[in-house]
């Protein structure tokens, strides 16, 4: 009796759990997705110095910009090829994960998070975050699944536990 009281005051730890997580999951995505807009932003301003001695040298082409600082043979201006190389292909990464980011499906903007996730911007990211209750279809629908998910989890973890630890190994005579 204890036991099964015991059981299910987990289940619903877990289930209350897993819902207050994933509930919060469409704002953390959202805020995820501006701030890297804000780093597109900033990639962007950082790039345009460059990209207007390249439209008054070059006819607009970094590429070129940059082939000219690399093969100089200057220490200086060679570094400054590979900085700015660095700089456009930051800035092009950037432009790809905003534009998943901003993809209309909730399910899709989840894997372009999950399939791009990088470490450092999701801490400064959940530094700032502030819990929400948002009150949208994805959020909820996420809250249920993912707390179902931890009751099924818990579940096949404690049924195979059981089937290690109580059962019994069969003798032959």
């Amino acid at each position: 009796m204890i036991l099964r009281a015991l059981n299910s005051t987990i289940d619903y730890i877990l289930f209350t759990f897993g819902f207050i997580i994933a509930i919060q999951l469409p704002e953390f995505v959202q805020q995820y997705k501006q701030y890297i807009a804000g780093k597109l932003s900033e990639s962007n301003w950082h790039l345009s110095g460059y990209q207007n001695i390249a439209d008054k040298s070059f006819n607009g082409d970094v590429q070129v910009l940059i082939n000219e600082y690399l093969k100089s043979g200057q220490l200086a201006l060679q570094e400054t090829g590979h900085f700015v190389t660095e700089l456009v292909q930051r800035n092009n990464e950037l432009k790809t994960l905003v534009a998943k980011l901003d993809n209309e499906s909730y399910f899709q903007q989840l894997m372009a998070f999950a399939s791009n996730f990088n470490k450092e911007d999701t801490q400064v990211v959940l530094s700032y975050y502030q819990l929400a209750i948002p009150l949208t279809i994805e959020a909820i629908a996420s809250g249920f699944i993912l707390a179902f998910l931890f009751i099924w989890l818990k579940m096949l973890v404690s049924a195979t536990l059981h089937k290690l630890l109580f059962s019994r190994p069969v003798t032959h005579p």
